[in-house]
This record gives structure tokens, C-alpha cells and sequence, in this order.
């Protein structure tokens, strides 16, 4: 752009930059979180005090990231993620994400020096200009969905792409980096960006194992640790659900149930928004409906390709099959909601051996008249062995905590075919708290998904004493 001011700014113009932005951007629930770290990688907040950056910890406005000797990964509340390698500095200029992209979300972050890998999420998909990375030479936007952006030892940003197309900015001019190909902004203003054969001088490791337990963990990369595309919308799922209605907690799906051959509405982050059964009707969420918000600021929702989850507030439609032959649109509060796992079931399902399987992701169980918050689950398993003609399934430590009470659950059940939808009455104990002071029990429905049964899906229902009922979805991983 010519007669435009060079407008480079030294490393520390830049982190001041960045800090100075924060303060701009609101209180509110956070952006991030990391979801883990290798080595002695800090952060400094607003008050630019550093601490030790560790698995679990809220990032948000102003925050500024120092891998050192480290790595770190961030997942974002709309679904991006962001992977710094060693010797990096990043931070977080503005970002805002509320559940919607109207124009008012934003993702605007700063790379110092060093290398990330990104893979973004809902921010930009609608309007490109919402998110940006600014380093001391460029500005890199949007028009994909991956890349890696390093800050050479000259100062001098370095993009590639890895699938779409990415923009790169300085003030001498602007080009379009696609999928494949190589951008570099030098580290003179006046001098426009263009392609280039150069390759990031700091590129991933691979990382010790870790144990996840949402399906949508990302590797060091940036890619998938289970490849997957969101599921899409559809006919053919299978479902296991629970809610409340006029009756009461309600629970369908699996064995003998319906949702075995059911058509799926999704959004572009594969989170259900509509359900129809042939049998049942259709469940769908209001103009006022979405997927439950945690303390964290992240939705109660997962996903990894073969199997998604989540849980429902907010104005919920709900067929008159449920209710008493009338259409009951439901108005479920923070402390209830409408719980689902969903995929499509495994075709043929294993006639021979055993498999065990871990727990993938669950909703945050709820009580169904919504007295207290949402609980989590803390543990569980599943245990099969397959047979020609039926299989035994045992639910196994299936560990329910609630703010007043915690269930184990625990069961067994022998399904008399070789269909992948299955039913377990587990017995239900009393591990913490008061609870079951005259009669507890429980049922749990579900579903097998994926080509060779390497995923389960599974909604419960815990009765404690005739006046509590606890409701959630869980989704498991074979080992």
C-alpha cells in the first residue's frame, strides 16, 4: 500500500500491544483453556505476573503465553485450537465468542516470536475479518481452517497452509497463501510479502501419550488425535436420550426403544439441533434453545466423528407422543436440559471375542426437576463379550457426582441378538452424601457405532427415593 506508514513494531512494542488491548476487551466467562502442556511453559496475566501454564488453566483477554523449552496447546470456546511450539510468545488481544456469530464475536491474537499451528473454529467462518494474528511484521487472516504462522529469527513471518486459504498482510502489500504453499512477509516493511519454498525451522514433535477424554483432542500438530468430520445432517443415526417432559424423566433409545433409524439436523460444529424418530416425532431446539453453557465458558457438548454429545436449555420443542398427546414445548433451566449421544450403529456388529471400553465424553448429569447444578461423571467402563447370535454387556464403576450426592453404577445384561442397540438395569450405590433412603434404581439405554463397534453411546436415568431423578449421556471408546 503505498504512502502508507510502516507500522513494524520491536518485540516489546508488540507484547505491550498486546497487554494494552486486553484491558479493552470485557469481563467475562474465558476464552480458553489448555489442554495440556510439556515442559516449563508460563503465562503472565493482566497484572504481568508469570505462573506455570498447566493442563486445565482459563486463559482469557490480555493473557500472554511463554513456552520457553515447552509446548502448549489452547482450545478456544467456538472449537479452535492452537499449538505453540518451543520458544514461543503469544497472546490473547480480543476475543469474544457467545454462543453466536452475528458480528460481534471476534478472535484477534499476537505471535511475538517462535511457531503455532492453528486450527480455527466458528470465529471467521461467517465474517473472515473477525479473526486475525498479528506478529512485529504482518497480520495473518483468515480464509481456511489451518496453518502454521512462525516468527523467524529476523523478524520476518512465515505461513503455511495446510488447508484453505490464509491471508498475509504488511504494509506493502497483501497475498493469499492456500493450502500447501508458503508465504513470507520480510522483515522490511517497505518489501510486500510473497511465496516463498521456505519451511518452519521449528516444526512438531510428537508427544508422550496422554489420556484424553474428549473426543476432539488435538495433537501437538494441531491435527485430530481421532481424525474426524463433524457428523452431518442426515438419515440413519441412532440416538440414546434423556429429558424431562409432562411424565416425568423420560429415557429412550436402545434396545427395543426407538431413534434406531432417525434423521439428524447438525450445525457446521456437528452439534445436534433437531432429532426426529418416525415412531416418536421430531425434538428441536427453540429460537431460544442451545447447548448448555459449563463454568467454564464451554459448551456441554463433544464430539469425535462417530459419535456426538451434548446437552440441550433453553426452548426445546418435544413431540405430544411424550406428553400426553399434545405438543409440550419444554423451557429446560441451566440446572436441566435435554441430553443426547448420537451416531450412526455399527452394521454388523463382532460375533467373537472381547473389548472393553473407556469413557470417551458424557454431558454434565442433571437432577430432571433442576433443584441443584449439574454434577459430573467421574468414571466408567463397559465390558463385552461377543457371541454369534447375542452378547453380554457390563456397565462397570459408572461414577455419577452430583453437589449433594454421588451414585455408582454398576450391571450386566445379556442381549439375546446381534443388534447393536442394547439395555442394562445397573444397581446403584451410595458412595457419597445422602441418597437412596428407601429405594434407588436405575436404567440405562444405548447404542454400538462405528464400522466394527468401536464406539457406544448411552443415556441413563438414577431414581433415588421416588422424589430425585439424576439424567445424563455418555459416550465411550473402545481400547
Amino acid at each position: 500500500m503505498p504512502g502508507s506508514a510502516p507500522f513494524r513494531l520491536n518485540r516489546s512494542g508488540v507484547m505491550l500491544a498486546l497487554v494494552s488491548a486486553a484491558f479493552a476487551g470485557e469481563a467475562g466467562a474465558a476464552a480458553g483453556r489448555t489442554e495440556f502442556t510439556i515442559g516449563p511453559v508460563m503465562v503472565a496475566g493482566r497484572d504481568g505476573v508469570e505462573r506455570p501454564l498447566a493442563r486445565g488453566t482459563e486463559l482469557d483477554n490480555g493473557d500472554v503465553v511463554r513456552t520457553n523449552a515447552g509446548r502448549a496447546q489452547i482450545r478456544f470456546t467456538d472449537g479452535a485450537y492452537v499449538s505453540l511450539q518451543p520458544n514461543t510468545e503469544f497472546g490473547i488481544r480480543d476475543y469474544l465468542y457467545e454462543n453466536k456469530t452475528d458480528g460481534s464475536e471476534k478472535g484477534f491474537f499476537g505471535l511475538v516470536k517462535g511457531a503455532m499451528r492453528t486450527v480455527t473454529g466458528l470465529i471467521g467462518r461467517v465474517n473472515r475479518s473477525r479473526y486475525q494474528i498479528t506478529t512485529p511484521t504482518a497480520t495473518v487472516g483468515i480464509r481456511g481452517t489451518g496453518g502454521v504462522i512462525q516468527v523467524l529469527p529476523d523478524g520476518s513471518t512465515l505461513v503455511i497452509g495446510t488447508s484453505g486459504v490464509w491471508s498475509l498482510t504488511n504494509p506493502a502489500g497483501s497475498i493469499d497463501v492456500p493450502a500447501g504453499v508458503s508465504g513470507l512477509a520480510p522483515s522490511d516493511p517497505n518489501q510486500p510479502p510473497g511465496d516463498t519454498s521456505q519451511q518452519p525451522t521449528s516444526g512438531p514433535e510428537p508427544l508422550p501419550d496422554q489420556q484424553f477424554v474428549q473426543g476432539d483432542e488435538r495433537t501437538a500438530t494441531g491435527d485430530p488425535v481421532i481424525p474426524f468430520t463433524p457428523l452431518l445432517t442426515g438419515d440413519g443415526y441412532s440416538a440414546a436420550i434423556a429429558f424431562t417432559a409432562i411424565f416425568g424423566p423420560q429415557i429412550d433409545g436402545g434396545e427395543g426403544g426407538n431413534f434406531n433409524s432417525a434423521s439428524a439436523v447438525f450445525n457446521a460444529a456437528g452439534q445436534l439441533t433437531e432429532l426426529t424418530d418416525p415412531f416418536a416425532g421430531t425434538f428441536k431446539l427453540g429460537p431460544s434453545g442451545h447447548h448448555a453453557f459449563l463454568p467454564s465458558g464451554f459448551q456441554d457438548f463433544g464430539t469425535d466423528g462417530i459419535l456426538a454429545w451434548g446437552r440441550w436449555v433453553g426452548e426445546v420443542s418435544v413431540p405430544a407422543f411424550y406428553c400426553e398427546g399434545v405438543p409440550c414445548p419444554q423451557n429446560y433451566t441451566d440446572n436441566q436440559g435435554f441430553h443426547y449421544v448420537i451416531g450412526i450403529p455399527t452394521p454388523a456388529m463382532p460375533t467373537t471375542g472381547e473389548a472393553s471400553y473407556s469413557l470417551l465424553g458424557a454431558t454434565t448429569p442433571t437432577y430432571a426437576d433442576g433443584r441443584l447444578a449439574p454434577g459430573t461423571v467421574t468414571s466408567g467402563m463397559l465390558t463385552v463379550q461377543f457371541g454369534a447370535s447375542s452378547y453380554t454387556l457390563n456397565l462397570i464403576n459408572f461414577g455419577v457426582q452430583m453437589s449433594d450426592v454421588s451414585y455408582r453404577l454398576d450391571g450386566s445384561n445379556t442381549i439375546f441378538s446381534n443388534a447393536p442397540f442394547f439395555n442394562v438395569f445397573p444397581s446403584v450405590a451410595v458412595t457419597s452424601g445422602t441418597g437412596c433412603t428407601c429405594f434407588c434404581s436405575a436404567f440405562a439405554t444405548g447404542f454400538f457405532s462405528g464400522a466394527n463397534a468401536e464406539r457406544a453411546g448411552m443415556a441413563y436415568h438414577i431414581q433415588d427415593s421416588f422424589t430425585k431423578d439424576v439424567i445424563g449421556a455418555a459416550a465411550f471408546k473402545k481400547d
